[in-house]
């Protein structure tokens, strides 16, 4: 039999109202006997007396008593804090001792859901590198509760604590982004930076690695801050299918001793991570050795014998692949439209099939070949030409890729890797909610509907014809060699030209060229790869601004930015005809590579430093 998960819990109360307190037990009763009937659970749970009185302390202990048969699932304890010690510091005594895999943290007027403890135990047994959950709270009336926040700035804390209404109402689009509302409530939003402290569900090994609460805060902001720190160890996420109900009484205006808690709090919270008007990024990456992932095993074979057509195989990735798959074993074919012979790899053989459309015959090609890896493609452009672009991308990117792949199925080929590209998810997200492989695509332009299109028909084919298909959408890729705006981002970079680019705070995932063709050549394997969607990144966003620092870190000097805001980026750049380009560069577009790590087994072997550093030596050879 397995062993039993063992969840401890914490629930500070002072001076309580008991009654409440009963409901708030009776309720996570009842979430522990649903959830009890999916996994075998040992649940205690402390309250801890923080109400400095030894005689309300007996009559709480005496009330437990006639309380713990109506919570049967549930082992209670009774600690006395021995003072007020405020509420991390209670937290903390529990914390510190708890020998458990998950400790709960709950409020005394937050009700629980009864598929509450369920839903927070399945999401977090499929999810093993995340730290902390936290839930979809709704009010007694239903009406939901805006508990997922950005870092807190010295702006949002004045604005929310002590500004008249009327100053609230004209900066009222600063709390709709602190509150996260440019988000779908609805999905899961993660990395979230500062998680509600009314329920937080913890794995209890990262919650003590971090030493729990910060126990310099008494009351307000500890849950920002330890949402903060634990963002360096593991991942926060917002999970709505975990639900509560909070009776959530703000005090922060009903006492000048309130309001004195909440300053030192806030002005704790700032001396500690700063930020007046934008608060610096959450948190490093959590380390890939960190992030502890389950998946099927890797098929173990050697690749030697098999050979691997690849299509585009003088483009940027394509160089790439050709000069890496040999070293795994790979014998490989790369389909060009002219054999130049300039710079290939000596190992790769090629063949020129002159310009490919949808009636190219690959038949020569093809001829004992296990698999594909297809990057040939009409790519986006920013100044298109074309009077039908769709025409056009639907001729290149789905006429010609399914008459490579029928011909392939009918030749025998076992594997299909299609590289697609992000443009099929959409175009932008909101800081915090990345696209996922399986979201429903959303593309916005005509080369995202013809990359779409052709994953649609190539997986119908899959259905029909036995061939294994695999599709991979790559954000940005950079790497030596790069071209377009990120080689003349770089060359500014070099030349110390400073950059107004001082102030962007929206992320944007990019996948270093080693790190993509590593994946590709993991999909051409990988058993459990066949008929999936990945998508691929380095695993860790960057600003603009953050990207062009550590780009003048690699050259070994400062980069010149200024600090200039968005809004007046935008209009220069409707004023100069490049409102495209700025758009690009001050869009967020995040992307979740959970589920291709957790398929595949699959880290990127290369960080974002390393690959900067990589491509700067290049460059330098210019």
């Amino acid at each position: 039999m397995s062993q039993p998960l063992v969840i401890s819990a914490s629930l500070v109360i002072y001076k309580p109202d008991l009654q409440m307190v009963k409901l708030t037990l009776l309720a996570l009763q009842e979430a522990a006997r649903l959830a009890g009937q999916q996994y075998s659970l040992e649940l205690s749970l402390t309250l801890v007396d923080n109400s400095d009185d030894p005689v309300l302390h007996s009559q709480v202990a005496q009330w437990l008593e006639g309380v713990r048969p109506a919570v049967p699932d549930w082992t209670l304890h009774l600690l006395d804090a021995a003072g007020n010690v405020g509420y991390g510091r209670g937290n903390n005594l529990v914390i510190a001792g708890a020998r458990s895999d998950y400790h709960l943290v709950v409020n005394p007027d937050l009700f629980v859901h009864p598929d509450a403890l369920l839903e927070a135990l399945r999401f977090m047994e499929d999810h093993r590198d995340v730290g902390l959950l936290s839930p979809a709270v709704y009010g007694e009336d239903g009406e939901r509760h805006y508990l997922c926040k950005r870092n807190p700035t010295l702006l949002v804390m004045f604005l929310r604590s002590f500004s008249p209404p009327w100053l609230q109402s004209r900066l009222g689009f600063v709390i709709d982004e602190f509150e996260m509302r440019d988000c779908d409530y609805d999905k899961a939003i993660h990395p979230l930076e500062y998680p509600t402290g009314c329920f937080m569900f913890f794995r209890t090994a990262p919650l003590q690695a971090i030493g729990g609460f910060d126990p310099d805060f008494f009351l307000h902001y500890e849950d920002a801050d330890i949402g903060r720190r634990m963002l360096k160890t593991a991942r926060v996420v917002y999970v709505p299918a975990v639900r509560v109900v909070h009776q959530w009484a703000r005090d922060t205006h009903r006492s000048f001793r309130s309001k004195l808690i909440t300053v030192k709090s806030g002005w704790l919270y700032w001396r500690k991570w700063g930020g007046v008007f934008r608060s610096r990024p959450a948190a490093e990456p959590v380390p890939a050795s960190q992030v502890m992932i389950q998946a099927p095993v890797a098929d173990s074979a050697g690749a030697s014998g098999h050979r691997v057509l690849v299509t585009g195989a003088s483009g940027f990735i394509g160089q790439a692949v050709c000069a890496d798959l040999p070293s795994r074993g790979y014998e490989v074919l790369g389909a060009v439209r002219k054999n130049s012979g300039a710079g290939a790899p000596a190992a790769v053989q090629h063949l020129a099939l002159g310009d490919m459309d949808e009636q190219t015959d690959w038949t020569a090609a093809l001829a004992g070949v296990d698999s594909i890896v297809h990057l040939a493609a009409r790519v986006h452009l920013m100044r298109e030409t074309a009077l039908d672009p769709l025409a056009e991308f639907r001729r290149i990117n789905v006429a010609l890729t399914m008459n490579l792949a029928r011909q392939a199925a009918a030749a025998g080929v076992k594997r299909f890797v299609f590289v697609s590209s992000v443009k099929v998810n959409g175009e932008a997200t909101p800081v915090g909610q990345p696209f996922e492989a399986d979201d429903t695509p959303v593309p916005m332009d005509s080369y995202g509907v013809s990359k779409l299109e052709a994953e649609q028909a190539l997986m119908r084919l899959a259905e029909e014809s036995g061939m294994e298909v695999v599709v991979i959408r790559p954000v940005l890729v950079y790497g030596p060699g790069v071209k377009a705006n990120f080689h003349t981002m770089m060359r500014w970079v070099v030349l110390g030209i400073p950059l107004p680019l001082g102030s962007l705070g929206n992320q944007r995932s990019l996948v270093a060229i080693d790190n993509l063709v590593d994946l590709i050549a993991t999909c051409l394997r990988h058993p459990a790869a066949a008929n999936q969607t990945f998508l691929v990144s380095d695993g860790e966003d960057l600003t603009v601004t953050a990207l062009l620092q550590r780009t003048a870190a690699a050259f070994g000097r400062p980069a010149f930015l200024l600090p200039v805001p968005m809004f007046i980026l935008r209009m220069g750049g409707r004023v100069l005809g490049k409102e495209a380009v700025v758009q690009r560069l001050c869009e967020t577009l995040q992307v979740d590579i959970t589920k291709t790590r957790r398929v595949l087994n699959w880290q990127p072997p290369i960080s974002v430093d390393g690959a900067l550093r990589k491509t700067v030596r290049q460059l330098l050879k210019e």
